[in-house]
């Protein structure tokens, strides 16, 4: 018989904590229904926020599909027309017919008193920077070279390679950016979706 009575006590005990579990396991569903209810408010505010429409400022080539697109905070280098004066810095704020760029402060231009929008190209830069900085360092490595071995200083093999290399970068650096100018063949517009 004792043996029955502690069978029992063990069935007892076990469903003693089964209750205690179950009721908190009562306690994590309604938890989880409350966070689940905030976390689609929170999705649902995010996706509010996000549906708000960003400007975008769109150059493009009229009868060709050249497009290039700028946003609030990206690079912009153009030139006003009226004044004649070339703004770079960054693009503060997008409106219907105003930009602002901001150099040390925001300045207002008008989409109209745009007359030329300069576009950057980072690979050409990147490759003319390193080529002008190489053609440098062996223009240097070449000179030392014929110090040491007591050669004329500045042979033909001297201006060829560095000068080549020079001329290279140069290039690449003049093709880093392309002047668009607007008129007849480029147009500027605001659009009022954000394009990637």
């Amino acid at each position: 018989m004792k043996i029955r009575r502690k069978k029992k006590k063990v069935v007892f005990f076990f469903i003693q904590t089964t209750k205690v579990s179950n009721y908190q396991f009562l306690l994590h569903l309604l938890f989880l229904i409350k966070m689940k209810r905030l976390l689609l408010l929170l999705v649902l505010f995010i996706l509010a926020v996000s549906a708000f429409p960003q400007k975008t400022l769109l150059i493009e080539k009229m009868g060709r599909s050249t497009r290039y697109f700028y946003h609030t905070g990206d690079y912009l280098k153009l030139r006003v027309s009226k004044q004649d004066t070339l703004l770079k810095g960054k693009l503060w704020s997008i409106r219907d017919s105003v930009i602002s760029v901001e150099e040390l402060r925001p300045f207002d231009v008008r989409l109209t008193e745009i007359g030329s929008v300069y576009k950057r190209f980072y690979f050409p830069k990147k490759i003319g920077k390193y080529l002008v900085y190489g053609s440098a360092g062996i223009f240097t490595i070449i000179v030392i070279n014929h110090l040491l071995n007591n050669e004329p200083v500045f042979s033909p093999d001297l201006f060829i390679i560095s000068g080549s290399m020079l001329g290279g970068g140069l290039i690449c650096l003049s093709l880093s950016q392309k002047r668009c100018k607007i008129g007849y063949r480029w147009k500027i517009k605001v659009l009022d979706i954000s394009v990637n």
